[in-house]
């Protein structure tokens, strides 16, 4: 046992009540769990449990290999403690820790030393706990510590902040107004018991959070501090950081910087109601109207705390079974009649006296007509499970599955680790299993599973229906003007479902085939790993990336098999036909693949531009089995025309769906509309899918595998014989005739040119979006040119915090703020997103007024911080990889851009330390300043119906170009606002007007068509360098 932890005799008293397996640390500051943690066999990091002076509990991690260091806070107090008349507060209180304390005064200090050091930070509210966390270089874990404590000991809660913020949370909740998944939750609180906290508003706005406290006189800022401090207690507080710093180093900093937290000895808020009681809140339905075109049925069912009976995991069991997706289930039997798309079936901990089970279903059309037969398979499902009673094979093959998961359990990435695991504390898993209970705690109890069995009742639940084709709607929710109904379930139903007759097709899940058995890895010693895969074979049918697994010794393999044609994106029709082949295939293939997905081997088809991908990754026991099995369908499918209907359908609803996304996101789908050489339109592609019925499909796919390219990529725990055995299946089973490499289409992008200033603009097509938004590109020059990339990539690291802080902290423009780098076939560029209840043209000026004012960032910098700068990006670059799929993926990503630079990140690092911030400074005046008259400038504007702000426009005049320019009509609509600095820039009339040399776009197509196009992707080396040795014999 390390010096500190050595057993104290307590002579101050300090510790009275010492827990069970707890002992004193020698210096008397806090005590130790003195008992071995359980953990996989694969976690080669250490674990300590300490619990502080204060009351406040910690799981300590001593990781030596990991690069980042992070932690996290979860406080047992959440939107269940909101005042009656500060609804919201929770979420706002957290959103002001971020913002200065008294240690650490500076608005955006926090932020900013994060991103000065490889780091970043989040937090989120929920109904009992709100958990902050952040990850930062390893080497800087305590000064970041530091930082973070002073959240929990001397908070400032600035007036100035204070008011800000309110706008903050309020832009974030008018964010969501439009969101199905936040409209249907608020619905579901809404309706359930009144004296229950989970019935109020939660996330707060300007309403809740000023107008109406100010109405009673009640100062929000002043009741933010006094409910503060209140409800931020040590007592409730569990920590978990993680450092590749000794334990008794971590231990330290958490002694140190945490002990000074208060402990005000409270006990977490407890309601005495229950949010749902029979024949009040239960067996009821609410039917609502969605923003999408979805149709939904939702099953919501109070059970049993699955805390206090946790070992005997009584709601996975009846999830695995309610939700399986093999011959004999729910969905198999739904499927068929033609009513679902898919089903999703769990617990879920509300709070931790509230528990649900929940059944997510997607309805058809014509399952909507029929949502009482699918509610009446379903509880005729579970009412068979009771009379079969539990089935302790099915319970242990369950136990084996996990157990498998756990003994390779993986390492994920830092923050959310920490962040799991702090919440994790808070729950009754006894401290040495904290780690593994979610995992092995098995313990098979039929009549726990049983008693639970018999809450899954009709007359126990609430069901949601959610359709845009329902109707008769009479009410409409306060906070999220949600329209819906709300009356009883059928009771002609509820009788039918007393003592229902089972369909004969209901049957139980048999035994799993793909549970793996064989996990060999033959691990070698003092092996130095490869950096990069190797060619093994490169012909004119295909070629093969492979790396074996030489780091993670873990028996799993990651599959990727792609068909390139040029067929697939030759017309919208054919793209169009390709997405539907694979829908309908991935739709007949789920049985099958659904008992490999539970056994931790999952498949997955996608189309991306001239490829079909397959995918296998998982236990590579039964790898090349499944992939076999995949092909052998894929050669020989069948469309079941019953199936076609209802997956045209599902495409046309999601081709929709697509133009009432979020303004953000609309313009970064317009962006690559704008940009990619051949891009199909959300218009094009629902013109296509008008015109193609089964037969098109039927005969265009056999088309299809006559004639491709294989480019596969297998990496990790396999062997080079055993991939070219796969390879020369698929070639065997499809025979395809060569296709010549010069017919492989390969993307471009669209190149600017110097000095022009292009605008694109499009109104939102949901009529009820508060907010616009725009995304501001600025294209830098080829993504191969390591002068413009590297010298781009420092000024987005060094803009990156200065942005959301100027824009969205101190500007209030909206809540979701961000800045990247873009990079792309043939082109790099920074962009800058900002979603906005504001006109877009003001958004587009404060953008620029920003990146003129952000270039004295860069000049007052000193060379201390623009090294700090550098190192932070250069450790980002360098970052290690967390797991094999990690590592998997970075190599398929340079294989997939065709640019295969596996080497890019540390070359990149190396010409970066050489990049003065007099380059910079250069770069940065000729190519980001908007007043630089070499500037290529591309802005999507995505304009909201409802913003208070828009202004008319005068009539397009047409340029020698045949484009037109922008001209905007002066308009000052600015409102009162707390912030000083944003009331004067809203009412300066110049932040409504576009500067002239704008030109408009006004056709996407005659747009492209005038415009030269960059490079397509080519490997920086020849292929042949990446042959493994014995391609040359």
């Amino acid at each position: 046992m390390a010096p500190n932890t050595l057993a104290s005799d307590n002579s101050d008293g300090i510790f009275d009540e010492l827990p069970p397996d707890f002992i004193i640390s020698k210096d008397n500051s806090h005590i130790i769990f003195n008992k071995e943690i359980v953990k996989s066999s694969n976690d080669n990091r250490s674990y300590r449990i300490i619990r502080l002076s204060n009351g406040m509990e910690a799981l300590i991690i001593h990781d030596a290999e990991a690069d980042k260091a992070a932690a996290s806070m979860d406080v047992n107090v959440g939107s269940y403690s909101d005042p009656d008349n500060l609804l919201g507060l929770a979420h706002y209180c957290e959103h002001l820790l971020f913002l200065g304390t008294k240690k650490y005064p500076k608005e955006n200090d926090y932020s900013e030393f994060l991103n000065k050091h490889n780091g970043s930070s989040n937090a989120y509210t929920n109904t009992e706990n709100t958990n902050y966390y952040f990850e930062v270089g390893h080497e800087y874990l305590e000064p970041a510590l530091d930082r973070f404590a002073q959240f929990f000991i001397c908070p400032l809660f600035n007036s100035d902040c204070t008011d800000r913020e309110l706008n903050a949370v309020d832009s974030e909740y008018k964010g969501y107004l439009q969101n199905d998944g936040w409209r249907l939750n608020q619905l579901q609180r809404f309706n359930s018991n009144p004296k229950h906290p989970l019935s109020r508003f939660s996330v707060g706005n300007l309403e809740t959070l000023k107008e109406i406290p100010t109405k009673e006189g009640i100062d929000t800022r002043e009741e933010l501090i006094k409910w503060y401090e209140k409800h931020y207690s040590a007592n409730i507080m569990k920590l978990s950081i993680l450092g590749s710093d000794p334990l008794d180093k971590l231990t330290e900093w958490v002694v140190e910087k945490f002990s000074d937290v208060k402990n005000k000895d409270i006990e977490p808020f407890k309601p005495h109601e229950k949010p749902l009681r029979k024949d009040i809140e239960l067996s009821k339905q609410i039917l609502a109207k969605p923003v999408k075109d979805n149709h939904s049925l939702e099953i919501y069912i109070p059970i049993p705390n699955q805390r206090e009976d946790y070992k005997a995991k009584a709601a996975c069991y009846a999830s695995h079974l309610i939700g399986h997706e093999g011959v004999g289930s729910v969905c198999s039997l739904l499927k068929k009649k033609g009513w679902i798309t898919s089903i999703y079936v769990g617990p879920s901990e509300v709070s931790a006296d509230f528990h649900l089970f929940m059944i997510n279903i997607d309805l058809t059309e014509d399952g909507l007509d029929h949502y009482e037969d699918v509610l009446e398979i379903v509880f005729q499902y579970i009412e068979m499970l009771r009379r079969e009673g539990p089935q302790e094979w099915i319970f242990n093959e369950i136990k084996s599955l996990n157990e498998i998961t756990w003994r390779f359990l993986e390492k994920s990435w830092e923050s959310s680790y920490t962040c799991s695991l702090s919440n994790r504390l808070h729950r009754q898993y006894p401290h040495d299993e904290i780690l593994s209970d979610p995992y092995i705690g098995y313990e098979y109890n039929p009549k726990i599973i049983t008693e639970l069995l018999d809450c899954l009742r009709i007359e126990n639940c609430v069901v949601s229906l959610s359709s845009r084709l329902l109707s008769d709607f009479d009410k409409k929710e306060k906070w999220f003007n949600a329209e819906y109904r709300y009356e009883p379930i059928n009771e002609n139903l509820i009788k039918k479902l007393e003592n229902p007759v089972i369909h004969p097709d209901l049957k139980l899940c048999v035994p799993n085939e793909f549970i793996p058995t064989n996990f060999t890895v033959n691990k070698l010693e003092n092996v130095t790993p490869k950096t990069r895969p190797d060619i093994i074979s490169d012909n004119d049918f295909h070629r093969v990336w492979y790396k074996k697994d030489d780091k993670w010794w873990i028996p799993k393999v990651k599959i990727v098999f792609v068909f390139k044609s040029p067929l697939i994106r030759l017309t919208p029709f054919n793209l169009v036909k390709t997405v539907l082949y694979y829908h309908l295939f991935d739709d007949a293939f789920a049985e099958e693949a659904y008992d490999a997905s539970l056994a931790g081997l999952s498949y997955s088809m996608y189309a991306v531009e001239d490829n079909i991908s397959i995918n296998v990754s998982g236990y590579n026991d039964k790898a090349a089995k499944l992939l076999e099995l995949i092909v052998n369908r894929m050669k020989n499918f069948i469309i079941n025309p019953e199936r076609f209907k209802v997956l045209k359908e599902r495409l046309k609803r999601y081709y929709n769906n697509r133009r009432l996304y979020s303004p953000n996101t609309l313009a970064s789908i317009y962006d690559m509309q704008l940009f990619s050489e051949i891009y199909y339109s959300t218009e094009e592609s629902l013109s296509a899918l008008e015109e193609i019925n089964m037969e098109d499909v039927q005969s265009f796919y056999p088309e299809l595998f006559k004639q491709f390219f294989i480019e596969t990529q297998v990496f990790g725990n396999m062997e080079k014989d055993e991939v070219m055995n796969m390879v020369k299946m698929v070639e065997d089973l499809f025979k395809p005739k060569i296709l010549e490499k010069s017919r492989i289409q390969r993307s471009r992008n669209v190149r600017l040119p110097k000095g022009k200033r292009y605008v694109y603009k499009r109104d939102v097509y949901d009529k009820d979006e508060l907010n616009s938004a725009i995304e501001y590109y600025l294209q830098c020059g080829d993504n191969k040119d390591k002068y413009v990339r590297n010298r781009l990539q420092i000024i987005s690291q060094v803009l990156q915090e200065s942005t959301f802080d100027h824009l969205r902290t101190k500007e209030q423009l909206g809540y979701s703020v961000y800045s990247y780098v873009s990079s792309s076939v043939g082109e790099i560029g920074l962009i800058i997103n900002l979603q906005s209840e504001r006109d877009s043209v003001y958004l587009e000026n404060r953008v620029e007024a920003f990146l003129i004012k952000a270039q004295s960032i860069i000049e007052e910098m000193s060379e201390e911080e623009y090294q700090k700068q550098k190192k932070s990006l250069i450790d980002s670059l360098l970052e290690k990889e967390k797991n094999m799929w990690h590592e998997a993926y970075k190599y398929s990503g340079q294989i997939s851009s065709e640019y295969c630079d596996f080497y890019k990140h540390i070359e990149d690092s190396e010409n970066i330390k050489t990049i003065t911030k007099d380059d910079i400074l250069e770069f940065y005046k000729i190519h980001i300043n908007p007043k630089s008259p070499k500037i290529k400038k591309l802005s999507i504007h995505v304009r909201s119906l409802k913003c208070t702000d828009n202004i008319p426009e005068v009539k397009s005049t047409l340029t020698d170009s045949n484009e037109t320019k922008v001209k905007d009509h002066e308009n000052d609509k600015s409102k009162q606002e707390e912030n000083e600095f944003a009331r004067l820039e809203r009412s300066k009339p110049e932040n409504y007007i576009l500067s002239e040399d704008n030109i408009r776009i006004d056709n996407i197509t005659d747009f492209k068509n005038r415009m030269c196009f960059g490079p397509t992707a080519t490997p920086v080396v020849p292929l042949n360098t990446f042959y493994a040795e014995e391609m040359f014999n």
